[in-house]
């Protein structure tokens, strides 16, 4: 497969690329602050609860996945289409820009507010799909795991995953957040 057919592919991770002085906020604070709050709570609890397996953590997240990733998808195709004056205009505020290459130049190109909330929409579906695949096949592979590893790094092991996961899964919340004050205040200032 040729790298830019990838690129097309993984175009929705551009969003990650866009610089706003928050944005770093948003997209890396909040969500380590809340996975490492998550993490150690849930592994310090006296009753261990479950990652994997039917009633594990990670089956109820994918569980809420299998519904956001439609809300996405349907947030995006109507952000896209949507006929609203204003909205193909720069976002106000400080700029949101995105490096983009035009005819073999790379500038800062400033978003409106109709492509950040594209740009951001399409990172929450194709986090959301990625996240409910994850989570699946961590679930299925549940048994492997203990073959594969030994016992001494199986639990750390388990723990960075889970770790890992529960920060992508505080992003996506995060940054459904953000697409929400969008859709809810945002758009309708004038």
């Amino acid at each position: 497969m040729p790298w830019s057919a990838l690129g097309q592919l993984l175009t929705p991770l551009s969003y990650l690329r866009i610089r706003h002085p928050l944005k770093a906020w948003f997209d890396y604070v909040v969500p380590a602050i809340t996975a490492v709050t998550v993490t150690v709570v849930l592994l310090s609890l006296p009753v261990s609860v479950p990652l994997l397996g039917e009633s594990g953590v990670i089956s109820v997240v994918t569980g809420l996945l299998q519904i956001l990733v439609g809300f996405y998808i349907a947030a995006l195709a109507a952000v896209a289409t949507f006929a609203r004056e204003g909205l193909d205009e720069p976002m106000s505020g400080d700029d949101a820009l995105l490096m983009v290459e035009r005819m073999g130049h790379k500038i800062h190109a400033k978003l409106s507010r109709r492509q950040f909330l594209c740009y951001l929409f399409g990172y929450l579906a194709f986090s959301a799909l990625a996240l409910y695949f994850l989570g699946s096949l961590a679930n299925l592979l549940k048994g492997n795991f203990e073959l594969l590893f030994s016992s001494y790094a199986l639990p750390y092991l388990r723990h960075l995953a889970f770790a890992l996961y529960v920060f992508w899964t505080s992003n996506v919340l995060v940054t459904t957040l953000l697409g929400l004050h969008y859709l809810t205040d945002r758009l309708h200032r004038s």
